[in-house]
């Protein structure tokens, strides 16, 4: 399969796109630092994942896509320094969506996480006063618009909205709809979960939440 992988050089896409070449799977990646352009066997587009022109070009001879974007902070801390673009989720995806439409791809798997949108009450009072009163909620209101988005679209679209992320060595994952019942899942599970979709085809036009 010919992926294309938008966040390819974040630590979730980058552990998918290692999964995905260990599979033999082709993978192309649209990247905005060269400097994190690390994994050999990775086809490297230098540009915005927002940019009509260069999503043109990538998605030529792809078989499917996969985004794991998210609107980065200076560290961890929920209070720290929001970095990129407050829209970069949902701007990508309203370039991506006629992008693929014109290059007749389908199928499109999308990195979102759980409390957003209409799951945000299935939160603990303390993690949805934490989320809402932190640069975190930055990141939530552009998953949510990405999710809205794509949900209009006619797009064979996944939306995996995995709980809390650790970067344990395990990749054991529940994928349901609704809420969780696990508080934490690793990155490395979730790279799986979209692999695994990818490869079934499961989920098409579902949203599931990930937890371990």
């Amino acid at each position: 399969m010919k992926i294309l992988v938008l966040g390819a050089t974040g630590r979730t896409g980058n552990l998918f796109t290692q999964l995905a070449l260990a599979k033999n799977h082709q993978v192309t990646a649209v990247f905005r630092n060269k400097n994190k352009a690390i994994l050999p066997g990775v086809h490297y587009m230098e540009g915005s994942p927002s940019d009509p022109e260069l999503l043109d070009k990538a998605l030529r001879g792809i078989d499917a896509v996969v985004v794991s974007l998210n609107i980065s902070r200076s560290s961890d801390n929920p209070f720290a320094r929001v970095l990129s673009p407050l829209t970069l989720i949902s701007d990508t995806i309203k370039a991506l969506i006629p992008a693929m439409e014109k290059n007749h791809v389908k199928r499109i798997i999308t990195v979102s996480a759980s409390g957003v949108g209409d799951s945000f009450n299935d939160m603990f009072l303390v993690a949805r006063l934490l989320i809402r009163y932190s640069n975190i909620w930055k990141a939530y209101e552009d998953h949510d618009r990405q999710e809205q988005v794509l949900r209009q679209s006619v797009l064979d679209w996944t939306i995996a909205r995995p709980v809390m992320l650790n970067d344990k060595d395990n990749d054991e994952y529940t994928a349901a709809p609704g809420k969780p019942s696990g508080g934490s899942i690793s990155r490395k599970a979730v790279a799986k979960f979209i692999l695994d979709s990818l490869e079934s085809g499961k989920y098409k036009r579902d949203c599931v939440t990930l937890f371990r």
